[in-house]
């Protein structure tokens, strides 16, 4: 069995040479019998920090009720 491979895919556009570079590389990891997963990061919301300190009191998770 082979690895747990994931790739990030951080192109702005989906199809873009990023994008298809993203996908020759997942080609290659499952021609050697590795599981892969694609995450395409223009789909997640993702902030920057805010200092809040909310880390530090819940061991580092951020727990959204």
């Amino acid at each position: 069995m082979g690895k747990k491979v994931l790739v990030l895919s951080g192109s702005p556009r989906k199809g873009g040479n990023s994008d298809l570079l993203c996908d020759q590389f997942v080609l290659g990891a499952k021609e050697t019998v590795n599981q892969t997963e694609k995450v395409f990061l223009r789909d997640k919301e993702i902030n920057y920090c805010l200092a809040c300190d909310i880390c530090k009191t819940n061991d580092g998770w951020l727990i959204l009720s």
